[in-house]
């Protein structure tokens, strides 16, 4: 499991501490995390980057838990905003939080997998630029630009990401996103002059993640082996 090659926490947080980290990340609550992150940093004197580090989900999974790191949460639910001041947290501590960014859940996803999965554009950009690997594979074998290749072809993908990231009261109810994508309209509509549809958000992050300097090399997955490998692994990647 990809799991264990995950750098340790650098110190041993209460589970008052980390439940309460985890919620206000869950939620969205900028302003709360950010309170929470310097309560616990002052009462430990310790760096706002060492709490981050280790404010980690390790509940077992017969419990829920999920094994991601605060990174993960406003990754998958698109609040850029949250995420981006978790980053520039960890450039307070460069050396000690690169490998951080590419925390991986216990089903292998790091932040990136999450937000490509969700098509979160902002999130992507911000995870890559802070230093993200676009090459790393989850536990299903596939990398973030396989995810969102897959989340713009397959016509629905299970956002079951609702279940890990949202509130964290307990009402966490999965939903489908649909991505309508008629390929024969499109191509009728060349043909009679009308300008094509403008692309989806999952195509917007392949494009971006295939034009940015970390994409070179790389070549988008064949939409319809996107599709069809993605049915019996949606589940997986998505935890």
């Amino acid at each position: 499991m990809s799991y264990s090659t995950n750098p340790p926490a650098p110190v041993a947080l209460s589970f008052e501490a980390i439940d309460e980290l985890i919620y206000d990340a869950r939620l969205g609550d900028i302003d709360a995390l950010k309170a929470e992150i310097s309560k616990w940093s002052e009462e430990h004197k310790i760096p706002a980057s060492t709490i981050l580090r280790s404010a980690l989900d390790t509940e077992d999974e017969s419990e829920g838990g999920t094994g991601a790191s605060l990174l993960h949460w406003p990754a998958a639910n698109g609040n850029v905003e949250l995420l981006n001041y978790l980053l520039q947290i960890l450039k307070t501590t460069p050396e000690e939080s690169a490998s951080f960014i590419n925390y991986r859940n216990y089903t292998g996803n790091t932040p990136l997998h999450w937000a490509a999965l969700n098509t979160h554009l902002d999130c992507v950009k911000a995870l890559v630029e802070a230093g993200a690997d676009i090459s790393l594979k989850n536990d299903a074998g596939h990398d973030a630009l396989f995810l969102a290749e897959r989340a713009d072809w397959s016509g629905t993908y299970e956002d079951d990401d609702e279940e890990d990231t949202g509130n964290a009261g307990g009402e966490e109810n999965a939903t489908t996103t649909e991505i309508e994508i008629n390929v024969q309209d499109q191509q009728e509509g060349e043909k009679e002059g009308k300008p094509a549809p403008p692309p989806t958000k999952a195509r917007q992050v392949v494009e971006w993640l295939l034009a940015c300097d970390k994409g070179a090399g790389f070549e988008a997955p064949v939409a319809a082996d996107a599709a069809n490998n993605g049915e019996d692994t949606q589940m997986e990647d998505a935890q």
